[in-house]
């Protein structure tokens, strides 16, 4: 029951005790005032009875009286019973007031309680309510981010695609072409082996002829001065059926000794030295000039993109593995470019770099992680304000070039993967300001300043020229890194400002990317 009501009805309880006790107070002094009249009037009686005869109406009257306090006593008796069983009565109300008080008390302690539990749960509630409200905020700029990477991914695969089959359409003419030349090169070669073949019989049979006419003038012993020799196949091909004559030498007349001499065999070993069977020797597998195959020298690639000057190796997902440079951020930093060319050698990108302050261990991240959506990477300022970058096109094994721009003025940043405008936005950490005194890191996800690190955040794979500049590189500098065309000036951080590798990180010098194996 609520106290004002308690209040008001003990209020009214005391005013009724007061009105009846005012009552009875008046009626009992009546009372006694008329006992005390009669008194009086009952000795002046006994006193004188000749005033009996005169005070007669007197009698009556006080008789009548007599009868009437006998009613008034009887009255006040009933009203004094009646008056005792309402004191009864309010004193069975005031324990009942008692009562409810208590449970009155009982139930505001609880009220009390339940208010502070409810008022802990709302606040509960309301910072849940403010979480859920910011991840929804993120998931919503994370969807708008995807999908305008979606959009744009799609109308540059649908690009590429339309390139990729004009190069493909080129390529199958190439193709017909050189099939075209290999089928004619292929009619040469084996026209070329036909006329060899040829021109080895013909000439196995010339020098078997040439054996037999060589025994027949060794067995000879004419006196002639001149020796026929059939040498037409070694003259030339187009007068193969005419003889040529050749004179005997003098040393072979001289030499030789009449039928009739001492000896009657010869000496044959002079005219072996003597006759001319060394110079048609040098023509007897004359190649003709049209079955000669060219031979091509195919000249070597030349190296196109020589603006890296060293490459960092990482191996394995480690924690071991890590680099560290010498300086951090001198100052606050509100415009940053982070370019670098990237193999990845795993089915993920993992962290690039990560740089920690004491007040924020995700100051500025460029981070991956082997789950949930692999071809994914978070660019985090400050944290948690972070936008996701789309990497499925670089996890082929192959080189590309990254470059990653922000700038605090009106929070926009551009997301060029091989020198193609992949994405941008605005309003991400405008007038932010990147802390000095820092801990960067590349290869590893810093929890703590230079610490903290997890195996499924390690990158693997190479990073070659890598370079971070304090301003906002054009798109005409992000070309010419792409190309080979140079270095943009300025650059405050590099390969050569690396500190100390940890674990079995290697540090690779090499002028041009086509020589970082």
């Amino acid at each position: 029951m609520p106290n004002r009501h308690r209040s008001s009805c003990l209020n009214l309880c005391k005013e009724n005790r007061a009105q009846v006790f005012s009552t009875m107070y008046r009626r009992t002094t009546i009372s006694v005032f008329l006992v005390v009249f009669l008194q009086m009037h009952l000795t002046l009686a006994h006193r004188g009875e000749a005033t009996d005869t005169a005070q007669k109406p007197l009698y009556k009257s006080l008789g009548r009286l007599n009868q009437q306090f006998k009613r008034f006593q009887k009255e006040t008796l009933a009203h004094l019973q009646s008056m005792a069983e309402n004191d009864k009565i309010s004193h069975s109300v005031d324990a009942r007031f008692r009562a409810l008080s208590q449970q009155f008390k009982k139930i505001s302690r609880e009220l009390r309680t339940f208010k502070a539990t409810t008022e802990q749960e709302l606040n509960s509630l309301k910072s849940l309510a403010k979480n859920l409200q910011k991840s929804t905020k993120r998931l919503d700029s994370g969807l708008a981010n995807m999908t305008q990477a979606v959009r744009e991914n799609s109308l540059l695969n649908h690009r590429q695609i339309q390139k990729q089959k004009a190069v493909l359409s080129d390529l199958s003419r190439e193709i017909h072409k050189q099939q075209s030349h290999i089928g004619i090169l292929k009619n040469l070669i084996q026209d070329g082996l036909r006329d060899l073949q040829d021109s080895f019989k013909r000439h196995q049979k010339q020098i078997t002829q040439l054996e037999s006419q060589v025994q027949k003038i060794y067995q000879s012993n004419s006196t002639s001065k001149t020796i026929v020799l059939n040498l037409d196949p070694i003259i030339s091909d187009r007068k193969q059926q005419d003889l040529v004559q050749r004179p005997v030498p003098s040393k072979l007349v001289k030499n030789r000794l009449p039928p009739y001499g001492p000896t009657k065999q010869p000496q044959t070993y002079k005219t072996r030295e003597t006759l001319p069977t060394a110079q048609p020797e040098e023509d007897i597998f004359p190649l003709p000039h049209r079955h000669k195959i060219p031979n091509i020298k195919m000249p070597k690639e030349e190296a196109k993109i020589c603006n890296v000057g060293s490459m960092l190796l990482f191996p394995s997902a480690s924690t071991a593995n890590y680099v560290t440079f010498q300086k951090s951020f001198p100052t606050g930093i509100h415009e940053l470019s982070i370019c670098t060319w990237l193999r990845v050698d795993a089915n993920y990108v993992g962290t690039i770099l990560s740089y920690a302050t004491k007040n924020n261990d995700n100051t500025l991240v460029l981070y991956g992680r082997n789950s949930g959506i692999l071809g994914v990477i978070d660019f985090v300022i400050g944290d948690p304000s972070y936008r996701e970058l789309s990497v499925q096109n670089l996890l082929d094994g192959r080189w590309h070039h990254l470059c990653i721009i922000w700038s605090s003025i009106e929070g926009r940043f551009w997301y060029y993967s091989d020198r193609h405008l992949i994405s941008t936005g605005s309003k991400f950490q405008k007038g932010f300001e990147i802390p000095p005194g820092g801990s960067l890191v590349l290869g590893q996800e810093q929890d703590s300043v230079g610490g903290g690190f997890d195996v499924a955040e390690a990158f693997v794979g190479r990073l070659a020229g890598f370079a971070l500049w304090t301003r906002t590189l054009s798109p005409g500098e992000v070309s010419g890194l792409a190309t080979g065309r140079g270095v943009p000036r300025g650059a405050l951080l590099s390969l050569k400002d690396v500190h100390q590798r940890f674990g079995n990180v290697q540090h690779v010098t090499c002028e041009c990317l086509e020589h970082c194996m």
